[in-house]
């Protein structure tokens, strides 16, 4: 039977007392007949009897505690202790992407594709690490997804993550969660005879562990086969996993009046929103982005167009500072409800090959009167040209 552990020289020995008491004199002769010497003070005992002969290591009695730490993840008396990778994790990746921040990964530096990417290549895998053998609750993935939203904060500068993370296609950490659970357990089933993970199920009480995690809702979603999935035909299945539930919460929405800006958005959970990657002017990327986040809206404040009303996005529409042809110039939105910006911004093309629709000049230039309004006390300088960035890139 399996009794331990062992990569490089971090060890884990299992039994009953006596047979642990065996292993850490063979441990100690061991060190001592090659010359190396393990640390009595780095080791713990869990689930220690609360009685007999304490457990020990050249003749120091080794400490009993409540949770210890194992290649990176927390271990209690029940085994591994999924909700504490975050508490082990948490304060790394906030530190980690503070140092992204202080190097340009913020509103003010790169781009918030960027942005992203440098999120999901080096800060998101520091909280994901152990997931996918993990059994988190409901509750769990909420602390989790509060994680993510903080972080993905530090690098937009504010609180519009839901937005922000749906625009550059970071989903919440609970569908993370099911795509590492469900590629784990799937290719647990192919693996050869002598990894552990096959090994464990062979012992006469074998962890619960796997049977939680085949229980995962995009794990059963796939279809049963004596032969793995190609890995291109599992990312499939994932993404229209994700898809579906996005469209699901949407359609709820509705009914609650939620989630108004990210319903503002293309549906597309799995391409980033083609304002993060058409060319154009810097400035008007900005724009672009600033008004998908919300950040065009000030309700505490009056337009200076001195018509009494509040900054809202409904008020630009009939806004008399703002040039009526500019308006008029705007795509007829698809559905009642929808503002003309929305619906602008949604029917650009996904390629800048495919050309710029006829209104985007316009766009860029009520985008612009926007922004002025918004900020009547800066100096914007107008752009030279709106939208002439993209002329290069459209077929000819």
């Amino acid at each position: 039977p399996l009794n331990c552990l062992l990569f490089a020289d971090d060890v884990a020995i299992f039994g009953s007392h006596s047979q642990v008491q065996e292993m850490l004199n063979l441990a100690a002769s061991h060190s001592q007949e090659l010359g190396y010497r393990w640390s009595p003070s780095k080791c713990a005992i869990l689930n220690a009897p609360s009685s007999g002969t304490p457990l020990s290591l050249y003749g120091s009695i080794l400490p009993t505690v409540d949770e210890f730490v194992y290649l990176g993840v927390p271990f209690r008396s029940s085994g591994l202790y999924g909700p504490g990778i975050l508490a082990l994790r948490k304060a790394s990746a906030v530190k980690t992407m503070a140092l992204l921040v202080s190097v340009g990964a913020h509103r003010n530096g790169f781009s918030l594709l960027l942005s992203s990417r440098l999120y999901t290549c080096f800060i998101r895998p520091k909280i994901e690490y152990g997931l996918a053998i993990s059994n988190l609750s409901g509750a769990d993935l909420k602390h989790f997804d509060d994680a993510q939203n903080k972080l993905v904060s530090m690098f937009i500068g504010g609180s519009w993550f839901n937005v922000a993370k749906h625009i550059t296609c970071l989903p919440p950490m609970k569908h993370r969660y099911n795509t590492l659970v469900t590629r784990f357990v799937n290719r647990a089933k192919y693996l050869p005879e002598d990894s552990l993970v096959v090994l464990l199920q062979t012992l006469p009480r074998p962890p619960r562990l796997i049977g939680f995690l085949q229980k995962n809702p995009l794990y059963r979603s796939l279809p049963r086969s004596s032969e793995p999935l190609p890995d291109v035909v599992l990312r499939g299945i994932i993404r229209q996993f994700l898809q579906t539930e996005f469209d699901n919460a949407m359609a709820k929405a509705v009914t609650t009046g939620h989630h108004v800006l990210v319903r503002a958005c293309r549906p597309c959970t799995s391409k980033p929103d083609p304002i993060l990657t058409l060319p154009m002017q810097r400035s008007a990327r900005s724009r672009l982005v600033r008004w998908r986040l919300g950040r065009f809206a000030n309700l505490r404040e009056e337009c200076p167009c001195l018509s009494g009303e509040f900054i809202t996005r409904s008020h630009y529409i009939t806004c008399r500072a703002i040039d009526p042809a500019l308006w008029d110039a705007m795509p007829v939105s698809p559905r009642p409800g929808v503002h003309p910006i929305d619906a602008a911004i949604n029917g650009l093309p996904e390629k800048a090959t495919h050309g710029p629709p006829p209104y985007w000049s316009a766009l860029l230039q009520l985008l612009y009167a926007i922004d002025c309004l918004r900020h009547p006390a800066a100096r914007i300088p107008p752009d030279p040209d709106p939208g002439n960035r993209w002329l290069p890139h459209a077929p000819r």
